[in-house]
């Protein structure tokens, strides 16, 4: 997610600005993003963080850790200027004064940013995924070969269906908390701290409501999979696995999504206020 932006006279370098912020923010927490995959689709498996992370470097070296982060940033730069452009396209068309935007006009903006950023993108995600999973891949063009043979051009859109249910909630969350919290708050953009903090807390928020939903999207997306659709894993999880399942590396998610909230809002903030001066 990116910050909305106050002058729609600056949307098009705003929408670079949230691509760079995205792609500087997600390369410092990649090595988290990929133990808590990994500690998701890990079926009967209750190592901790720690002990999945020492795992992979002893399998696969460190710089495994960073396994698929090209392909991710490539997929990172345009997810979060869609969702930037979308979010302040509908809200210089809404007909709605910026200080009568409400909470439910924000939910419903951030609705139609994540579902138009989270379609264009999916196919980048799935080709990832299958990279980042997957010991025996080492390459994106081995992943992108290995996803077609499985059942063609379908297969790019393997679990699109739970995870534009898992992102788009989690993006307007995101979106309508911290945009609700800025303006009630009255916080000075200026002030890294306001700005970091606010980032944190609707991360936590958005990340806590929706995180199963992203469990489930995840095992939608494994190879061979035998389910149905996103309610058949909700199903199975519960019954075989236990319901704590859903929330499997929860906490390093949370270790990674705070920091990248925050990093990317200040990135975003600093770039747009000293690349705009003038």
């Amino acid at each position: 997610m990116v910050l909305r932006g106050s002058n729609t006279n600056h949307n098009d370098i705003s929408f670079i600005y949230g691509g760079i912020a995205g792609v500087f923010s997600r390369t410092i927490v990649s090595p988290l993003d990929r133990i808590k995959i990994l500690m998701q689709i890990t079926k009967n498996n209750n190592d901790s963080f720690i002990q999945v992370m020492k795992q992979t470097i002893r399998q696969e070296k460190i710089t495994s850790l960073w396994k698929g982060n090209i392909l991710n940033c490539m997929r990172v730069f345009p997810y979060s200027s869609i969702q930037f452009a979308t979010y302040d396209y509908c809200k210089k068309y809404s007909s709605i004064e910026t200080e009568n935007i409400t909470i439910y006009n924000r939910l419903f903006f951030g609705i139609i940013a994540g579902s138009t950023a989270t379609t264009i993108t999916h196919p980048m995600d799935v080709i990832r995924h299958r990279l980042m999973c997957y010991s025996h891949i080492n390459s994106l063009k081995h992943s992108i070969k290995d996803l077609y043979l499985e059942n063609g051009l379908r297969s790019y859109f393997k679990g699109y269906g739970s995870t534009l249910v898992s992102l788009t909630p989690f993006i307007a969350i995101n979106f309508s908390v911290y945009d609700q919290l800025k303006t009630q708050l009255n916080v000075d953009k200026n002030n890294p701290i306001d700005i970091l903090t606010l980032g944190a807390i609707s991360a936590i928020i958005s990340q806590g409501i929706c995180y199963p939903l992203d469990t489930i999207r995840r095992r939608m997306q494994l190879s061979g999979n035998n389910y149905k659709n996103g309610l058949d894993v909700l199903v199975q999880i519960v019954k075989k696995e236990g319901i704590p399942k859903l929330y499997s590396g929860m906490i390093p998610n949370m270790l990674k999504i705070v920091p990248n909230n925050s990093i990317r809002f200040g990135v975003y903030e600093l770039l747009k206020q000293t690349l705009t001066k003038g």
